[in-house]
């Protein structure tokens, strides 16, 4: 297919659509051979199809329309996983504070395959626990804890005082505290563990 010219992407929306329209399949099926999940795949076809549009301008016929467009959607993907990775990152810090600050968890970074069960078991657990926040404390732990923002800054993207943020903060991992407690107090031992204590 011939490279359509800068205008017929840049004119308007109903031209935009036009133009994009036979490349579309070809378009998600690179997205799901990225994604490797359909549902993934509709996520950065969508988000392809809006930056696309976004920069329509920018195309100018120097190149073919699938080669441009697939390149827009590698370059989605590839941000969505430095994102994702950088967030699973930050979460595992997250889990690794509350270890300390519970009592919780290897101390050795070269975790053995049991530990590293029962870290997932406790992230899984924290993660539980902070949904049931209410919202003004889940919020401030998760943009303090797990976004790793200062104080100034959560002041600003929540329009409130400093201090609200730091009152909000400590109540908030207060409250996390005590949910994880007792969520882990509620649990009932493995089959495993009873066994054990029968046997002693």
């Amino acid at each position: 297919m011939a490279a359509p010219q800068s205008t017929s992407l840049a004119e308007g929306r109903a031209q935009f659509e036009a133009a994009v329209r036979p490349v579309l399949p070809r378009l998600y099926r690179f997205c799901l051979a990225l994604s490797g999940d359909s549902d993934r795949a509709d996520d950065l076809f969508q988000n392809t199809l809006i930056k696309a549009y976004a920069n329509a301008a920018s195309f100018e016929g120097r190149s073919d329309l699938v080669v441009w467009i697939c390149g827009i959607a590698r370059h989605e993907h590839l941000e969505a996983r430095r994102t994702e990775a950088r967030r699973r990152g930050l979460f595992e810090q997250f889990v690794d504070a509350c270890a300390s600050a519970f009592g919780f968890g290897a101390e050795d970074e070269r975790k053995s395959p049991e530990a590293m069960v029962i870290q997932n078991e406790h992230a899984g657990q924290l993660l539980a626990c902070l949904q049931t926040l209410p919202e003004e404390f889940r919020t401030v732990v998760v943009l303090c804890d797990i976004e790793e923002l200062g104080y100034d800054r959560v002041a600003e993207i929540l329009g409130v005082p400093k201090g609200t943020v730091k009152s909000r903060h400590a109540r908030g991992r207060a409250r996390l505290r005590v949910a994880y407690e007792k969520l882990v107090a509620a649990k009932p031992e493995t089959p495993a563990r009873e066994e054990e204590e029968e046997s002693t």
